[in-house]
């Protein structure tokens, strides 16, 4: 159990993410083939001690690594129309929930971001 509206505002500032990061792709690199992987792919897991895992994985430009430390700081952006509040929002409300966000990510292959929340996350 969890707030809903919460968790839903979170999953779009991600979602918004892997979609221009799909989209700033080389113009040469394959969108969308038939056969290949999604370019993005949201998937819920059973964590352990009965929580939940939402996994978003894009196959986007990835994160440089010097950029990976600091793609929750508030304003910390890489894009020339971004604000940097988007991970910002979405870890602040993760924590909120009790629960925790992590993202690894390598240039050219995509980034993934992992949601974990307990069972009952509720607003702390």
């Amino acid at each position: 159990m969890t707030d809903g509206e919460r968790v839903r505002t979170a999953l779009v500032n991600i979602l918004s993410n892997a979609r221009e990061a799909v989209a700033a792709r080389p113009a040469g690199e394959a969108k969308g083939r038939v056969g290949a992987p999604p370019d993005v792919e949201l998937t819920t897991l059973q964590a352990r001690g009965g929580g939940v895992a939402i996994v978003i994985a894009d196959r986007g430009i990835g994160i440089a690594a010097v950029d990976l430390p600091h793609v929750f700081d508030p304003y910390f952006t890489t894009r020339r129309t971004g604000t940097g509040l988007g991970l910002a929002i979405a870890k602040n409300i993760v924590e909120a929930l009790g629960g925790a966000i992590s993202v690894r990510s390598s240039p050219s292959e995509g980034t993934e971001v992992r949601i974990d929340l307990p069972p009952t996350a509720t607003v702390r």
